[in-house]
């Protein structure tokens, strides 16, 4: 009997690290997609109502980057995401401005096609995932 109470509270304790995403979010989501302009990427979320107050939107993260979220409108949002160039040169004073490649572990474990917006609602922090995230022409 203690062996398999130690075997459950076993798997209740590795269950509890994973984490946990919100299947809905608390509005209404109209759509969202990205942009790719040069060497940014723009990331859209567009609510089908006003964001409530009680909901504060923090970072998106989005091929294994993260980004701060900017308010376009009262129901509109944008992430942007920005991939440094590098200057390449035979001569390695040309190469001076590069910096440096900041390696580090990515917080979720996203599909190319995912994307997990971080809010908090009622002071909880809170994670909602997108799937099927879709590229949209810049015309």
């Amino acid at each position: 009997m203690k062996k398999l109470l130690y075997i459950q509270l076993l798997f209740l304790c590795g269950c509890s690290s994973k984490e946990t995403f919100q299947t809905q979010f608390p509005i209404p989501i109209s759509h969202y997609f990205y942009q790719t302009k040069g060497n940014q990427t723009h990331f859209f979320i567009e609510f089908q109502q006003d964001i409530p107050e009680n909901i504060k939107l923090k970072k998106l993260y989005f091929k294994n980057q993260s980004a701060v979220i900017k308010m376009i409108s009262s129901h509109k949002v944008e992430a942007v995401f920005i991939k440094h160039d590098l200057i390449l040169d035979a001569d390695a004073e040309n190469e001076y401005g590069n910096q440096l490649p900041i390696a580090e572990k990515p917080k979720f474990n996203l599909k190319p096609t995912e994307a997990v917006l971080e809010y908090s609602h009622k002071n909880n922090l809170m994670h909602h995932k997108f799937l099927d995230v879709a590229e949209k022409s810049n015309n």
